[in-house]
């Protein structure tokens, strides 16, 4: 490890994120985790023997939904945008 002791500078550098696992994150997760709680739901509610499985559906569906906004959430906070991609504006289209 360094000795950071004798004034040596300590740089932390935000981590750059691919326009791909962004896309990921903002549009897929989401889809994802509301279907997967849906799923996760029902099987709650067959397990639990109620005569309404859809409201564990459509509760475990709102989870997921919430869930993946948390993960976006934090995902946006922790992510930096690259300063040497081309910056594109509305006029140049």
């Amino acid at each position: 490890m360094r000795d950071l002791e004798n004034g040596s500078n300590l740089k932390t550098k935000k981590k750059n994120t691919s326009m791909i696992l962004a896309a990921f994150m903002i549009f897929i997760l989401p889809i994802m985790l509301v279907f997967i709680g849906a799923f996760i739901g029902g099987i709650i509610g067959e397990n639990m023997q109620v005569a309404s499985n859809r409201t564990f559906q459509i509760v475990g569906g709102v989870i997921g939904f919430l869930l993946s906004a948390i993960i976006v959430k934090v995902f946006d906070k922790h992510s930096k945008a690259d300063e040497k991609s081309e910056k594109i504006y509305w006029d140049d289209l």
